[in-house]
């Protein structure tokens, strides 16, 4: 759930007013639904449920042909939340999947130093979980004290935190190198909110 809020805030942010088709077309043609399991139903009840909590607002219905859609802008609570969640989804070490692609997906919209100290955070989580593996792999098998057929998920877990700090280590070498457009690089990175045209 949380990557599915931090994705929709992400949409209305960048698009600086959305309604809820385009929010999920948005999602579907970046693949959500297969990297984050977002589904048509749960992007509606996102919308709703941000606009309830005063993190997005309402705006005047847009006339979409024979349909009348409600539109959405993000509040200033609204960003504050999507930074909060973006922090968490690429700082967290844990094995929520979805939100660490919902995190990549958007943190274009920071600064490239801030996604590298956010990374580097995950790293050293990561790093603290492989001793930790390392030394239950270690263990004298007369002294395991879990059923013998655990062990291989022991050995699993050891594996796919390797697979994390390769992962994380690499996207953090790209960063450093200048990879990817930032926020701080261009005012039109993917996830910040369009250029406002002023009104004369």
């Amino acid at each position: 759930m949380s990557a599915t809020r931090l994705l929709v805030l992400g949409v209305v942010r960048m698009s600086g007013r959305a309604h809820g088709y385009r929010v999920g077309r948005e999602l579907m043609d970046w693949g959500a639904s297969d990297w984050a399991n977002v589904k048509w139903g749960s992007i509606y009840h996102t919308l709703r449920k941000l606009t309830a909590e005063g993190r997005l607002r309402e705006v005047a219905a847009e006339d979409d042909g024979p349909v009348e859609r409600t539109s959405y802008e993000i509040t200033e609570e609204g960003v504050t939340e999507l930074h909060r969640l973006l922090r968490k989804a690429l700082a967290h070490a844990g094995d929520d999947h979805a939100l660490l692609c919902a995190g990549v997906t958007l943190m274009t919209s920071l600064p490239r130093a801030r996604v590298i100290e956010l990374f580097e955070e995950r790293l050293a989580v990561l790093e603290e979980y492989a001793a930790e593996a390392l030394e239950t792999s270690r263990r004298d098998p007369a002294e395991w004290d879990k059923p013998a057929h655990v062990r291989p998920l022991f050995q699993l877990q050891r594996l796919t935190v390797a697979a994390g700090i390769e992962w994380t280590r690499g996207l953090i070498r790209e960063l450093r190198e200048g990879r990817y457009t930032m926020a701080d690089d261009d005012p039109r990175a993917f996830g910040l909110p369009p250029e406002r045209v002023p009104r004369g």
